[in-house]
């Protein structure tokens, strides 16, 4: 079904490579470093984790978001040797497509070949990460199957923003109901389900996933990322107040809202770096020249071209497009990465996020949609340097004592020991079948 490259460790079956560990885990995802999006962050903290305590195996594409030319084959192979990990890569995959159908096809395919990909020994565990939904079903399947457990780390609820982005009543909002309705069944008959954020737990909950069945393990940033940025220090920043916005461009984020903050904010300089399928809309409506003062940057994957970005800037901003599930569920991976650096935090969004911001002080809030309130936020704390530095000091904070990867994956790794750790690959092929 795919190419398969094995590219760091010898790729054996678990129950002959194990030595002494209890439990054996193939962990499935559909990006990994040295791609830098928020889900490649947050998987690669699991592996490292989880190596530590247990046999781990992992299983993704060759490094290809949001372009395979950035990643020069020879480097990234490099990289997978020096992480110890025996890891299996097949072809990357382009996600990005203007249609529902042609894009759920191509990822229906991909998880089907990643799963295949991961066939062979037996083991202990099955763990899947999302963005791709469809990851799952193949994976549970393929735990069924095996005997093995399955665990399913849940970044978002992708069937869900689907379905709010098309009509009601149309044959794609019944197919979509239709998905959803397999996804909830599928959570339910879940041996582990991995919330990424609170407020997704609830909705979870709220669906009827047993909360015995349910962690919570949040986004947060390494004790490495932390120590770059242990001062306040800044380098090169320019006359001009500097405003920069850092992450995906994606659909739910609505990054197209800073086009018309620069157009109210002449004299700052607005910088937007990354890519995704937001972009190109954003790259038309630049082309006309008239708003020179935002400067349109590419995908970072040089770690210190990152800090160089956000050491430059006087204000941080990010946009959550104002809809029902994304009020209910998210908290961006890019807020902890932003609190990290000591800048001062504009957060557009309603829900769940923007209460929790608001009620503890991290950020200055402001409604989503809303470019001239965004543009005022921006203004206000430029012209109070003082509470704005208080505010992203406590900020920081509370990423060091709360959301410190480290800290919270030692939690994970104990939560998966004191469920399956007793559990041998021969008594689980012997487990009736839900």
């Amino acid at each position: 079904m795919a190419d398969e490259r094995a590219v760091a460790g010898a790729w054996v079956p678990a129950s002959r490579r194990r030595e002494g560990g209890d439990v054996d885990i193939v962990m499935i995802s559909q990006l990994f470093p040295p791609e830098t999006a928020a889900g490649a962050n947050r998987v690669a903290a699991f592996a490292s984790a989880l190596h530590e305590r247990f046999g781990l195996r992992v299983v993704t594409l060759e490094p290809g978001y949001p372009d395979p030319k950035l990643y020069p084959r020879t480097a990234w192979r490099e990289s997978d040797r020096a992480r110890g990990i025996p890891i299996k890569r097949i072809p990357a995959f382009r996600p990005h497509d203007p249609s529902l159908m042609r894009r759920a096809l191509r990822e229906i395919v991909m998880s089907l070949s990643l799963v295949w990909a991961a066939r062979g020994g037996v083991p202990d565990v099955i763990l899947v990460s999302t963005p791709s939904m469809f990851l799952a079903p193949a994976g549970w399947l393929s735990a069924r199957l095996s005997g093995a457990r399955f665990v399913w780390d849940v970044r978002d609820l992708t069937w869900r923003y689907a379905k709010e982005c098309v009509a009601t009543g149309g044959g794609q909002h019944r197919l979509l109901d239709w998905l959803e309705t397999l996804m909830l069944w599928l959570l339910r008959r879940t041996d582990l389900v991995i919330a990424a954020t609170a407020g997704l737990g609830q909705v979870l909950l709220e669906q009827g996933v047993p909360a015995a069945k349910m962690i919570t393990v949040s986004n947060g940033v390494s004790k490495s990322f932390l120590d770059v940025f242990s001062s306040a220090a800044s380098t090169g920043r320019s006359a001009r107040p500097r405003v920069t916005y850092v992450g995906l461009m994606g659909y739910n984020h609505g990054i197209g809202i800073l086009l018309d903050v620069a157009r109210l904010l002449p004299g700052v300089d607005v910088y937007l770096v990354g890519d995704g399928p937001e972009r190109p809309a954003i790259e038309d409506r630049l082309r006309d020249g008239k708003l020179a003062n935002v400067v349109l940057c590419g995908y970072v994957t040089d770690p210190a071209e990152l800090a160089g970005y956000y050491l430059s800037s006087d204000v941080l901003v990010n946009h959550t497009k104002d809809t029902p599930i994304l009020n209910q569920i998210v908290y961006p991976a890019k807020i902890f990465e932003y609190f990290a650096t000591r800048r001062p935090v504009v957060y557009a969004g309603a829900g769940f996020a923007a209460n929790l911001l608001r009620e503890r002080d991290l950020a200055l809030v402001v409604p989503p949609n809303d470019p001239v309130a965004l543009a005022r936020g921006i203004e206000e704390v430029l012209g109070d340097p003082h509470r704005a530095s208080e505010r992203s000091e406590r900020a920081r904070r509370s990423v060091e004592t709360e959301f410190c990867r480290e800290v919270q994956l030692r939690t994970l790794s104990d939560e998966l020991e004191r469920r399956f750790g007793g559990a041998r690959p021969e008594t689980l092929n012997t487990r009736s079948r839900p």
